[in-house]
């Protein structure tokens, strides 16, 4: 018997989405995703975090900026500066881009998303400070919430920010999956504080918008998407809130679909990407389309056959590639410079810069 015969497939893709998915993913799933035994049926140990994921081999490669530096903030809170190279062309010093990685709530860290932090780093001339929070299930919700906050403060302290150079008043925010999560609670607390923090852009990449979702409910039509399955999302949930059944899955810093209007009001403009076969698309194309019945500026793209992997595989998928420069050229935008995007080309991590 062959090898590939006597593999066994833990996650084929199911008939009913196959063909709406992007060739190029499709071929990656059989050839390699659909024999990984699934991470939520083997349990989990803190050993678990040390698991390298095959996307991981998708990721683009890592681009030359000037620095990076590692920061402990407090209590096991973590951010890491990528700054550009040379001298920012304002006195009152760089954009920043803040971010907030993805992985569930329980995976991820200080290392996870960094070809794109640092392509954006590179290609927008902004300083990127991405956020370690602490993680499930060691810190149940609401640890990561609070945590981000924590290393948004710090980011603007006045000390910080002026050594970093800084321009505090050109933050953007954005955030991948359960980071995009955060990103889009953080944005809605950084409007409470005594001082407001105020981004002028944010963006949110694949968001766990809804933690109330089941396959009965927003999910109905997502349930069969590849990868992030609802088994998969439902294990995740119970790692970070602690138990299966809980109303705090209702509360909008842990949903933030079910945050008051007067509050979602105050968001700056704000793009959403979202992946057509994701299992999360339904809550994001809602949380979107709220938005823009409130009244926000928010642009909302379907990326067509992409999965919830399309980030992670910017390395080496044309329609991740496509995802990183429409984030940029929104970015750039906003910041009234220029985004080329065949002078930043995207290649698939490994090769030389």
């Amino acid at each position: 018997m062959s090898e590939a015969r006597s593999r066994v497939a833990h996650q084929p893709l199911h008939p009913s989405i196959r063909d709406k998915l992007d060739p190029e993913y499709v071929s990656l799933h059989d050839e390699v995703l659909q024999y990984v035994k699934p991470s939520e049926s083997q349990g989990w140990t803190p050993e678990s975090r040390k698991f390298v994921s095959p996307l991981g081999a998708g990721a683009q490669k890592d681009v030359e900026v000037g620095s990076i530096t590692n920061h402990e903030i407090a209590n096991g809170i973590q951010a890491r500066i990528f700054t550009p190279k040379g001298e920012s062309v304002s006195s009152e010093g760089w954009p920043c881009l803040v971010w907030l990685h993805g992985g569930g709530w329980v995976n991820g860290g200080l290392n996870s998303e960094n070809g794109v932090l640092r392509h954006f780093c590179k290609y927008l001339k902004c300083v990127v400070c991405t956020i370690n929070y602490r993680h499930a299930p060691e810190h149940l919700y609401p640890t990561a919430v609070e945590d981000s906050l924590t290393g948004l403060k710090w980011l603007v302290k006045s000390e910080n920010s002026k050594a970093m150079s800084i321009d505090t008043n050109k933050l953007i925010f954005g955030g991948l999956s359960a980071g995009g999560n955060l990103m889009a609670i953080l944005s809605l607390k950084a409007r409470q504080l005594e001082t407001p923090i105020r981004p002028i852009f944010q963006f949110f990449i694949c968001p766990v918008i809804d933690n109330t979702a089941t396959i009965e409910t927003r999910w109905a039509t997502s349930r069969h998407s590849p990868w992030l399955t609802p088994q998969r999302m439902t294990w995740y949930r119970e790692r970070y809130f602690g138990t299966k059944d809980t109303d705090r899955t209702k509360e909008w810093t842990a949903s933030p679909c079910f945050a008051p209007d007067e509050l979602l009001r105050l968001y700056p403009k704000t793009f959403v990407a979202v992946a057509e076969c994701d299992l999360l698309a339904p809550e994001g194309l809602g949380f979107a389309e709220h938005l823009q019945q409130l009244g926000v500026s928010t642009e909302v793209k379907i990326y067509k056959g992409a999965t919830h992997s399309i980030l992670i595989l910017a390395g080496i998928h044309q329609i991740g590639k496509q995802l990183v420069h429409d984030v940029c050229e929104r970015v750039a935008a906003e910041l009234g410079i220029s985004y080329d995007r065949e002078l930043a080309k995207i290649e698939k991590q490994g090769n030389s810069t």
